[in-house]
């Protein structure tokens, strides 16, 4: 295969925005996507989804990525924040997916790794997929307090040939949204991936946005967390 051009499905809530590196513009803009919510936000949440931008900022600058975008807004009347990138990462290895996923798996799990973080294999329509779910220090907000960050990956080996590696991330410092909000909404990103062999230079900056076709969460995946088709 001499190029692979990846489609997936841009979640409707979540935003592209354009890269800052200035806090103050940072908090513009969220105060900005906010609107009249932006009033309830206390000097803990505004610094939390100040540094959430930035970080998504700064991950727009990295080599590979391919879109990155944030969600705002309110669940249960609470204020929740999220990021969400997809970015290829190259490699060397010009392994079969079964092959790549066996390694990603063992260098995943090494001893020195967080304690805290948890490593799956699950099976999407492209190929299988190897998803990490940990959880940060995150951000220090007073002497013994800090906001905890989430952060859930999907690595998806590309066909070989391809020598590359689909990363798609999600980050919230809202931890308990992400049962019933933020992990359907990465499984369904997961899901959505196609893959058509055109020329890696034809590879577009955007997304292709297009009709999902991924099933709705059943009975047995109330968080459509299971991401075969």
């Amino acid at each position: 295969m001499s190029g692979t051009r990846v489609e997936f499905l841009a979640p409707p809530d979540f935003v592209a925005f354009a890269a800052v590196d200035d806090v103050e513009e940072a908090y513009e803009r969220v105060v900005e996507r906010l609107g009249p919510s932006a009033q309830d936000l206390g000097p803990d949440q505004r610094r939390a989804v100040t540094d959430l931008y930035l970080a998504a900022s700064a991950a727009l600058t990295d080599a590979g990525v391919i879109w990155s975008g944030t969600c705002l807004g309110t669940v249960a009347g609470r204020l929740s924040a999220a990021t969400l990138s997809v970015t290829q990462a190259g490699t060397e290895d010009d392994s079969s997916q079964e092959v790549a996923v066996q390694g990603l798996i063992e260098a995943l799990t090494v001893p020195s790794g967080p304690p805290s973080r948890l490593v799956s294999r699950f099976d999407a329509v492209v190929g299988p997929v190897v998803m990490t779910l940990e959880q940060s220090e995150g951000w220090q907000i007073g002497p013994q307090e800090r906001i905890p960050l989430l952060s859930a990956k999907a690595y998806l080996p590309l066909p070989s040939g391809s020598n590359r590696v689909l990363i798609i991330e999600l980050s919230t410092p809202d931890v308990d949204h992400w049962p019933d909000v933020y992990a359907p909404v990465l499984a369904q990103v997961v899901r959505s991936v196609r893959l058509s062999g055109l020329a890696a230079t034809t590879s577009a900056a955007e997304p292709i946005r297009r009709t999902s076709t991924t099933a709705p969460a059943g009975p047995d995946d109330p968080f459509a967390t299971v991401l075969h088709p």
